[in-house]
């Protein structure tokens, strides 16, 4: 089965899953650093996943598209930080995410983030 490689991916992201929603508000697992990805700026219309978002079901604006390895599946509402350290350093939720995992093609999530 092809896969996706580490090597491939030049970028780094930190990401924060969501666990689950307490009293207190929302849960979170700690940060997964330094994974590898790849990232892109560029906007595209993707439809919302995130539960209890005033605008789940519809089509928004995502403004960040990320590519990761399988092991690092995130599910909508998840935190990731990325170009982390310089200017453009910023955290943004996962609006919906893909898994690709196809025998003879390179395995792997894409992430989509506010």
């Amino acid at each position: 089965m092809a896969r996706l490689r580490e090597k491939h991916l030049p970028h780094r992201v930190d990401l924060r899953r969501l666990i689950g929603e307490g009293a207190e508000g929302d849960l979170w697992a700690n940060a997964d650093t330094d994974r590898p990805a790849y990232v892109e700026q560029k906007t595209r219309l993707v439809i919302d996943r995130r539960a209890g978002s005033p605008t789940i079901g519809q089509q928004v604006t995502s403004t960040t598209f990320v590519v990761m390895l399988l092991a690092d599946e995130a599910l909508p509402r998840t935190e990731v930080t990325v170009w982390k350290g310089t200017p453009r350093e910023r955290t943004s939720a996962v609006i919906d995410s893909a898994y690709f995992d196809y025998r003879g093609t390179p395995s792997h999530v894409e992430l989509f983030l506010e």
